[in-house]
């Protein structure tokens, strides 16, 4: 199992993995191989020389995968090779500053997401008058998890609402008509009530109206 091998490889070293990367290394798209590297690189804080043999010695990886490495790395913006002249050479140095600025981008997207389901959690319970249940918390968390949208899961507790039914299970109903409708947007479901208002009225036999 790949987290078996990644339990063995920081035991062979002697990193320490930065919990806040160890959370979103997935999120950035990249292996354990590319995490310990990014790792070894933190703990290096500033001036990180590029030195494939050094890199290859501390890690246990051959150059080769070192430098495969980098190139997925630089590819994806997450470290930059950057040149300086010193003592009239030139000299390669990694910098990571565009990594903790895409991790620092993951937190604030992640803590807004919970604040968007917090809201989400007491809206409802504000317009059905009453806590909810472990259960009925789970039950709206299982929608956000299969990508229903606050607005719609907003939209179909209006209609229980307007409808006088304050559960869930109603609510899930709607929401499970709407899935299979396809709709996604509270615009397609406005737009849906259009389509058939028009078509009633076409329908309307005024021939037949002895009224």
């Amino acid at each position: 199992m790949k987290t078996n091998r990644l339990i063995d490889m920081i035991k062979t070293s002697d990193l320490v993995v930065p919990s806040v990367l160890l959370n979103n290394y997935k999120n950035l798209n990249i292996d354990e191989k590319a995490l310990l590297f990014l790792s070894f690189l933190i703990s290096k804080e500033n001036h990180i020389s590029f030195d494939p043999n050094l890199f290859s010695q501390k890690l246990g990886f051959s150059v080769e995968e070192i430098i495969a490495i980098v190139s997925d790395l630089s590819t994806k913006k997450l470290i930059d090779i950057v040149v300086i002249k010193e003592n009239g050479k030139m000299k390669e140095y990694i910098d990571i500053t565009s990594l903790y600025d895409k991790l620092i981008t993951l937190i604030i997207d992640s803590d807004d997401k919970e604040e968007v389901e917090s809201m989400i959690y007491e809206t409802i319970e504000t317009e059905l008058g009453r806590t909810l249940s472990p259960i009925e918390y789970e039950t709206i968390g299982g929608w956000l998890k299969s990508g229903i949208s606050e607005e719609l899961i907003k939209e179909a507790l209006k209609e229980a609402v307007l409808n006088g039914v304050n559960n869930l299970k109603y609510i899930d109903k709607i929401l499970y008509e709407w899935s299979k409708k396809g709709y996604k947007k509270v615009s397609d479901i406005k737009r849906k009530n259009k389509k058939e208002e028009k078509v009633e009225l076409f329908e309307y036999d005024w021939l037949d109206d002895n009224e």
